[in-house]
């Protein structure tokens, strides 16, 4: 299965000023499949060192930092490989030896062969280095699959895909056809999420259940974690802030509330936790507004936020098999908002878009607040094809912005009061690929001196 980090690795690898490169991502997401299929068809000689398995490198890294003695023992120990720059040398689940984070300061400005590292909990790893390379690296976070990949991992013809650009581009209805099939897909995807060996057991299979039982692996590998690498005041809390989000989420208000974890503590007791989970991409946190303002982190409520499951598969998992059930059937009950905030959210991290919600009052909310091409951008998320929402109207009304958006499993088309656009929310991760960047180049100054 393509991922579209296999192009940006590309990039860097011609890259003449390139630096070693730390690649993090929650367990599971594809890091080190892609990182092979890379070398495989980019270099000559690959060279895999994982910290996990391989004690005697964990050993060698604890030593030395000296990139010229690294040299000459790799050379030694990889007899065949020639280190130079047809050479790519893998430090894999590097969270296992936070020296060879540190010591990748000194081999960027000597090593003669790129070099990428990975690791499922690099925030670890990351905050226990006594030195990050600060400057001397470049860092990239891999999701989950993206619904763009995951169509093209189905086999999605392009001319499709064509025609729904070209629908967005034009803000005119799909063809009532594609239409629903796409709604049906991107259900599917909601369903099966973004972990690569769920998705490949979906498309090869089409059993649920088949992937179901490897969803619940999965998370149970996350909590294995929790009780491995956690801090040991953090291991029990971690555990219990992940499995509590499926019922924060089923609540009517969505805001993470601590009482639910666990009757009568607080934030106190249970932040350092939640926060090792963020940092190690298991969960995304969006924080409340107090108002609205540029810039939008300027009204940031930082006590007051939702959290939601790093791939909306994962979650669902976590239901029982009757709500499972329910929801196959097309009946989302109490999860029905949530999983597609979920959605929405996971699409937004991996776009790189911060995103944040806002409440009014107590019986208003605006799911989503953004920066779209610049400007302030309200959006709503809706599970079916009912779209009313005055909380919505009377924002667009109050403030109004540029760009509106309304997602749901609609087609196309503008609302009559305004610059609301509605959209099914398929096409949120296109609309967003389609985003015209803003321009930081600097006025040309003509006068003469």
């Amino acid at each position: 299965m393509k991922r579209q980090i296999e192009n940006d690795l590309i990039k860097w690898k011609k890259n003449p000023h390139k630096k070693p490169l730390i690649i993090k991502g929650s367990r599971q997401v594809g890091k080190t499949f892609c990182i092979r299929e890379f070398a495989k068809s980019q270099y000559h000689d690959f060279i895999e060192i994982n910290f996990e398995r391989n004690l005697k490198m964990v050993d060698l890294f604890n030593k030395t930092r000296e990139p010229n003695e690294l040299l000459e023992y790799l050379k030694i120990t990889y007899m065949d490989s020639v280190f130079d720059e047809n050479t790519l040398l893998f430090l894999d689940e590097v969270q296992a030896c936070p020296s060879a984070l540190t010591t990748l300061k000194f081999m960027s400005e000597s090593f003669p062969c790129d070099i990428i590292c990975s690791g499922s909990l690099l925030g670890i790893a990351i905050a226990s280095t006594s030195s990050f390379p600060v400057g001397y690296v470049e860092t990239w976070t891999l999701y989950p699959m993206s619904f763009l990949e995951f169509l093209d991992a189905y086999g999605l013809p392009d001319d499709i895909m064509k025609k729904i650009n070209q629908s967005l581009d034009n803000l005119k209805k799909i063809p009532e056809i594609i239409h629903e099939k796409m709604n049906e897909l991107f259900t599917t995807y909601m369903m099966t999420g973004g972990m690569p060996e769920v998705v490949s057991t979906y498309i090869e299979t089409k059993s649920y259940r088949e992937c179901l039982t490897i969803q619940r692996r999965i998370v149970n590998d996350y909590i294995s974690d929790m009780a491995k690498y956690a801090h040991a005041s953090d291991k029990i809390k971690a555990k219990e802030c992940f499995l509590s989000i499926p019922i924060q989420l089923a609540k009517e208000n969505k805001k993470f509330q601590y009482g639910v974890v666990k009757k009568g503590y607080n934030a106190r007791y249970y932040d350092s936790s939640l926060q090792w989970l963020q940092d190690n991409g298991m969960i995304i946190k969006v924080n409340r507004l107090s108002h609205i303002s540029t810039p939008l982190a300027s009204a940031v409520e930082l006590p007051i936020f939702k959290v939601y499951m790093a791939d909306v598969g994962l979650f669902i998992s976590q239901l029982e098999d009757g709500e499972i059930q329910k929801i196959i059937s097309g009946d989302l009950g109490i999860f029905k908002g949530a999983l597609y905030e979920n959605m929405a959210a996971q699409i937004f991290q991996r776009k790189h878009k911060k995103c944040y919600y806002f409440e009014p009052s107590q019986t208003t909310e605006i799911d989503f607040i953004i920066e779209y091409e610049g400007e302030i951008t309200p959006i709503d998320i809706k599970a079916g094809l009912n779209t009313a929402s005055k909380s919505f109207k009377n924002f667009v009304e109050k403030y109004k912005p540029i760009h509106a958006f309304r997602f749901s499993q609609k087609n196309i088309g503008i609302a009559k009061e305004g610059n609301i656009v509605y959209l099914p929310l398929y096409l949120l991760e296109i609309l967003l690929e389609h985003e015209v960047p803003i321009s930081f180049d600097l006025p040309i100054n003509n006068e003469k001196s």
